[in-house]
Parts: C-alpha cells; sequence; structure tokens
C-alpha cells in the first residue's frame, strides 16, 4: 500500500483509495483540508461531550448517599474530564483551540445532543441513567475506533477501558437499589429508564443510510450508520435491564426472527427542538460551562 507521503493529497480520489484499502492517518500526515475539519469536528464534539456530560453526575456528588458511592461517582467525575484532556490533544494537534469550542458552546455555534439537555430527579435515577449512557457510548466508541485517524482511534482504545469500568460500577448501583432499596427507591429506578430510554434511542441520532452525502463514510471517520448503532445497543442493553428486574413500558419493544429488534422511535422534530437548547436542563448547562470558563479565565490569560 503507499503511504500518505507518497500521494499527492490534492487529488481526493487517491487520498480516498487510500483510506478504502484501510489506510490510516496520524497527525503529522498530510491530509485534504476537509479531513482534517471532518475529524477535528468529530473529535471537538466529543471532547465537549464529556465535559458537559461530567455536569450531569458531578452536581449528586454531595446528594448520594454513602462514602462508597460518593467516591465512585468522583473517580466517574473524574475520568470523564481525563477522557476530555485527551480529546483536547488530540483535536488541538489538528489545529484547533479547546478554549474556542467551549466558546462555541456558550455561544450557541454547537449543539450537543438531546442527552446532554436533561438532569437527574433522584439518586436511583443516576444509577439507570449512567448504565443507558455508557452502554450507548461503549457501542458508539467499539464503531468509531475502527476509524481512520490513527491519533483519535488511539485514544478511544483507552476512554472504552474506563466507560466500561463505569459501564458496570453503573450495574453494580442498580442492582444494589433494586435489591436493597425501598419501594420509593426502585419505583424511581424504573422511572429513570421510562425517561431515559428514548432518550438515549436518539442518542445515536436519525437514519442517515439514505443521506446522499456521506463524505464520513468514505473517509472512514465513521463506520456505521447510526440505525446499525442503535440495533446493536438495544440488542445488548434490553436482557441487561430485564436482569435487574426492570421492565421497558414500550409496547412496540420486540425482538424478531431474524435477530432485529422494533420498537417506538424518536419523535425526531422533538429531539431536535431540545438540542436547539430546548431541554429541561438545557440552560443550566451552559450556566455551568460559562462560570467555568470565567472562573479559569486568569489562567487562560497567565499562559497566553
Amino acid at each position: 500500500m503507499e503511504t500518505l507521503l507518497e500521494l499527492d493529497i490534492t487529488k481526493a480520489a487517491e487520498f480516498e483509495e487510500y483510506i478504502k484499502k484501510g489506510g490510516v492517518v496520524d497527525a503529522t500526515d498530510p491530509m485534504p483540508a476537509g479531513y482534517r475539519q471532518a475529524i477535528a469536528k468529530v473529535v471537538g464534539f466529543q471532547m465537549l461531550a464529556e465535559v458537559v456530560g461530567e455536569t450531569l453526575f458531578s452536581e449528586w456528588l454531595d446528594k448520594i448517599p454513602g462514602l462508597k458511592r460518593k467516591m465512585i461517582l468522583t473517580a466517574k467525575c473524574q475520568d470523564e474530564l481525563g477522557h476530555a484532556q485527551v480529546l483536547a490533544r488530540v483535536v488541538e494537534d489538528l489545529g484547533v483551540s479547546r478554549r474556542q469550542l467551549y466558546h462555541d458552546y456558550v455561544d450557541g455555534k454547537i449543539k450537543l445532543l438531546n442527552a446532554f439537555h436533561y438532569e437527574f430527579e433522584s439518586w436511583p435515577e443516576v444509577g439507570i441513567a449512567a448504565l443507558l449512557q455508557n452502554s450507548a457510548a461503549i457501542v458508539q466508541f467499539q464503531s468509531l475506533v475502527k476509524g481512520s485517524y490513527y491519533p483519535y482511534t488511539r485514544a478511544l482504545q483507552k476512554i472504552m477501558r474506563e466507560e466500561s469500568f463505569h459501564y458496570h460500577q453503573a450495574i453494580d448501583l442498580c442492582e444494589t437499589v433494586w435489591e436493597s432499596g425501598n419501594s420509593w427507591a426502585r419505583s424511581e429506578m424504573q422511572r429513570g429508564l421510562n425517561k431515559w430510554f428514548p432518550i438515549m434511542l436518539a442518542y445515536f441520532g436519525p437514519p442517515d443510510k439514505e443521506k446522499t452525502n456521506q463524505q464520513n463514510m468514505i473517509w472512514r471517520i465513521k463506520v456505521d450508520f447510526n440505525d446499525d448503532l442503535r440495533q446493536r445497543w438495544v440488542e445488548k442493553i434490553v436482557p441487561v435491564v430485564r436482569s435487574l428486574g426492570l421492565e421497558f413500558e414500550d409496547p412496540n419493544l420486540k425482538k424478531h426472527d431474524d435477530g432485529t429488534w422494533s420498537f417506538t422511535m424518536p419523535d425526531w422534530e422533538e429531539v431536535k427542538y431540545i438540542i436547539q437548547g430546548n431541554g429541561p436542563a438545557s440552560n443550566k448547562r451552559l450556566a455551568i460551562i460559562k462560570a467555568r470558563l470565567e472562573d479559569e479565565l486568569w489562567l487562560a490569560e497567565a499562559v497566553g
């Protein structure tokens, strides 16, 4: 196989053929400007998701009962911000400032997925929501790690190991609540499942197989369609949740003889509305990140 240094990257066909044959791109390799912008957008988006996603959990550090659970939740929050740090280094090597990404989010130029526009209403909800979120992230990362940009896939390998740890932590919390909790705690966890299952179905994005512009697929920045990832997640998470003693309220949730699942698809117009900043906690998330930026302004100015 030719190396990137042997290619004329101004010729899109040559670069795409290299990628199609399984070629990978490193940070110091020549690459088309469009490819650089596309991978920077994906990595920057995930970096922001790690930072904003952490705020859903960190506000429960002083509320979740028991020192053990506080320690576990603290470790999870620390890991999430560690993931963001790793991804920030990747995106900065592509010429994008992490601080600019934060400002773009606060200014409404970057819209995060619907899951980051909500909040937890009780600590039993924290457990089931974490289980659904971490399992969805693992399914997504298992796909993205097959991509063509090596620094990103290398970072994902580290992140996936820690997400697996968070996944098992969430299972442990859910098992404890269901087996030892009172009726209120069990009902709250069931309510959390009813709330977060449709949210996480939307997490993978709308159906995209019919889209005419699949440049990220051609470049192997993305390697699977949204519906395929959604199916993999449902196949994985439904038996796990049912084994805990919980039940799904979706009347259309059913596994067919061919192994595929049917379920009630999200209302994509509603999802789009939420993503535009109209979720129950959209303003709260923005305010937290804005406050952090202001608190760290002196440091940013000191380091130039």
